[in-house]
């Protein structure tokens, strides 16, 4: 579970630097650019130090990966742009935990255990009142109703390739047979890309035939280029890589994700800082909520 709050806090990085970049440079653009410069960062330490492509699995993790980055990343940039990063987060790690619980369950065979379930379902409601109600100001309801769409699809899509990454780890494991985390993070990515990259194209010769106008100016404070180099470190590089450690150890994805959650709550000072979203009083009474249930979670696996 270690690996899993490691992730939580890389997330939550990654979730305002996602917010920025889609921001001034569009979503499909955006998640576009922070996969290739992931692939550049990764690629060289996979074929340096890991098996690179050299695996059995690696058709699984290319799917995986097409999923999760390809189509549940732009679904998760477009409710990024619409309702922000901390109403974006707060459905997309609470859906993929719910998901990736009843997918592993069902396509796995890896049932939780009623006090595994105690646990996580008090993570996830420590997330709930910490982060309700959230702050969306300005917004109509058809933009936030839209935002939530999309951001409860990109939850459903990153629980799919969760479970597929960890059907990839239980086919290793029969054949007595390993991969470093980078390596099958790396592998991911390339069919992350090749998807993401699909869909950019698709979108911007939509936009052309349609004379749709560029997004808004946003101002920054740092340029695009920034803030598309952090969201594919603290991402696609580090924080995948972390997921995938803690998913290759936990039967369930629904628990490693559940833990996973909690970037919602760490989100919240930076996107104070940077959205002036400020929170109340149940945001500190959540974070407490959720913290009983990982320090349970935590003591569950290693008591």
């Amino acid at each position: 579970m270690h690996a899993a709050l490691l992730t939580a806090f890389l997330f939550a990085l990654t979730g305002v630097c996602a917010n920025q970049s889609s921001r001034l440079l569009g979503a499909a653009r955006a998640n576009t650019w922070r996969l290739v410069v992931a692939l550049a960062l990764l690629a060289g330490w996979a074929h340096l130090f890991g098996k690179g492509l050299g695996s059995e699995t690696t058709l699984w993790f290319f799917l995986a990966g097409g999923i999760g980055f390809g189509i549940g990343g732009w679904c998760m940039f477009q409710a990024l742009r619409r309702v922000g990063s901390t109403l974006s987060l707060l459905i997309v790690e609470c859906g993929a935990a719910v998901f990736a619980a009843g997918i592993g369950w069902i396509a796995l065979g890896a049932a939780l255990r009623w006090e595994q379930m105690l646990f996580a379902g008090l993570i996830l409601c420590g997330v709930i009142v910490g982060m309700t109600p959230g702050p969306i100001p300005n917004l109509k309801r058809a933009h936030v109703l839209a935002g939530c769409g999309l951001a409860l699809a990109a939850s459903l899509f990153q629980a799919i390739s969760f479970n597929i990454s960890r059907h990839a780890f239980n086919l290793l494991r029969d054949a007595g047979e390993s991969i470093a985390f980078s390596s099958a993070a790396y592998q991911r990515l390339i069919g992350g890309l090749l998807v993401a990259g699909l869909i950019y194209g698709l979108t911007a010769l939509w936009a052309r035939r349609h004379s749709v106008s560029a997004p808004a100016k946003h101002v920054s404070p740092l340029p695009a280029p920034v803030w598309v180099f952090f969201n594919a470190l603290f991402g696609p590089v580090l924080g995948v890589t972390c997921m995938l450690w803690a998913i290759s150890l936990v039967e369930n994805p629904g628990l490693v994700q559940s833990v996973a959650a909690t970037a919602t709550l760490l989100t919240v000072p930076f996107a104070y800082a940077l959205e002036k979203a400020r929170p109340g009083w149940s945001y500190y009474i959540g974070c407490l909520i959720a913290l009983i249930g990982t320090t349970g979670l935590i003591l569950l696996r290693h008591g």
